[in-house]
């Protein structure tokens, strides 16, 4: 009986001792869960705090906006549209002042008459016009100088073909014949005008090889009143942009805001 007891002390001491273990592990695995979790709670915290500052820092640096970057344009501000072009058509009107004359300049960009071409030169043809005899209480008469800084092909009213142009050349209208130097023509009908072809280059054969304008120079007769009161005939200049051949290449158009021509089939 005693020897039984004693094992039964044993045993349940045993028990009480494996259950006594069995709660402490328990109790060491449940706190070695609360405290990875605070560790990991607090990285997350360290982590969101450093990734708050980095996005706080990167918002503090300035940023590109795609949106407004300027680009260089494809031309500059000298772009040229349809509107800055002259078109075949174009008549510019000009009266005559008795003691000052009238000059008409056809240039490139500058002058009466602005092309914008690269066929064409400043001061490329230049038309000085000036009253004569302006005692004559019945008609006046003019001279006309035309100079030259590129080329220019020529036709008087009344010639079949174009010739090209000297440096310096003078006309006259007038009723009287009485000239030393040039043709004199007593009017310019816009049925038969003087023609003016200018551009850059010519052929061999005379022609233009890229292309040209062509202007036709007229007069009308108006009637205006002289000092003593009386009526005189005197004329209107007339400039006429009769064609640009083959025609402007808009498309083509340099950074100076120049035009060319557009190209010729086979040419």
């Amino acid at each position: 009986m005693n020897a039984y007891e004693t094992w039964v002390f044993v045993l349940i001491l045993l028990v009480a001792v494996l259950i006594l273990v069995s709660v402490m592990q328990r109790l060491t695995i449940a706190k070695l869960k609360s405290l990875e979790a605070f560790k990991s709670k607090s990285f997350s915290k360290v982590t969101t705090s450093a990734s708050n500052q980095n996005q706080s820092s990167l918002a503090e640096v300035p940023i590109a906006d795609i949106h407004t970057i300027t680009q260089t344009p494809i031309h500059s501000a000298m772009t040229i549209h349809g509107k800055d072009l002259p078109d075949p058509g174009l008549v510019f009107k000009y009266m005559i002042p008795l003691t000052v004359g009238k000059v008409i300049t056809i240039g490139q960009r500058e002058g009466s008459v602005v092309t914008r071409s690269t066929e064409v030169l400043d001061h490329h043809l230049t038309i000085d016009i000036s009253a004569l005899d302006t005692s004559n209480l019945e008609i006046l008469s003019y001279d006309l100088e035309f100079r030259r800084e590129g080329k220019v092909l020529i036709q008087l009213p009344g010639v079949r073909d174009f010739r090209e142009m000297g440096v310096k050349e003078k006309i006259h209208i007038s009723k009287s014949s009485h000239f030393d130097e040039g043709p004199h023509f007593e009017s310019l009908d816009s049925n038969h005008p003087l023609r003016f072809r200018i551009g850059r280059r010519l052929n061999a054969d005379g022609k233009f090889k890229v292309g040209y304008f062509e202007f036709h120079l007229f007069t009308k007769d108006v009637f205006e009143k002289t000092a003593n009161g009386n009526k005189r005939i005197e004329k209107h200049f007339y400039l006429k942009l009769f064609k640009i051949f083959p025609g402007y290449d808009t498309a083509g158009q340099t950074k100076e805001g120049l035009v060319p021509m557009l190209a010729r089939f086979g040419g």
